[in-house]
C-alpha cells in the first residue's frame, strides 16, 4: 500500500499539508454536484474517511463506506439510481449528508437532485 501511496504523491506536484490533493484526485466527477462536492472537500481539506466518520459509519465500514462516497461522486446520477446502498442511508439521504458536511447549502443541490431522479429510467 505504501508503494501506491508513494507514486500517488509522485504524480501529485502541490499535495497539500493534510493529504487532501492526493485523495481528491482518485475522483473523476461526472456532473456539475460533484465537481461542487469535491472543491468543498478540498477547500475544508477533508479526505473521504473524513466525511464518513462524519457521517456516523461505524470503524469496521468506513472501507465500504469511503468506496460508496467515491462511487458516488464519480457517477453521472451521484448514486441516486439504488445501484450502490447500504444499512445506513438510502441514495438520496447520503447525497444529502455528504452535502450537509461539505457546508453546501441546500438550494444549490436541491434542484439538480430532483432533475437527475427525474431523468432516471
Amino acid at each position: 500500500m505504501s508503494a501506491s501511496s508513494s507514486s500517488s504523491t509522485a504524480s501529485c506536484p502541490e499535495p497539500t499539508a493534510a493529504g487532501t490533493f492526493l485523495y481528491a484526485r482518485r475522483y473523476i466527477p461526472r456532473c456539475e454536484l460533484a465537481k461542487l462536492a469535491l472543491e468543498q472537500m478540498q477547500a475544508l481539506h477533508l479526505r473521504g474517511i473524513d466525511i464518513v466518520r462524519a457521517m456516523g459509519y461505524p470503524p469496521k465500514h468506513t472501507f465500504a463506506a469511503t468506496d460508496r462516497l467515491r462511487y458516488v461522486l464519480c457517477s453521472p446520477v451521484l448514486g441516486l439510481d439504488g445501484s450502490y446502498i447500504d444499512a445506513y442511508y438510502d441514495a438520496s439521504e447520503f447525497l444529502i449528508e455528504v452535502f450537509s458536511l461539505l457546508q453546501i447549502d441546500p438550494e444549490t443541490y436541491q434542484l439538480s437532485l430532483k432533475q437527475i431522479v427525474q431523468n432516471l429510467p
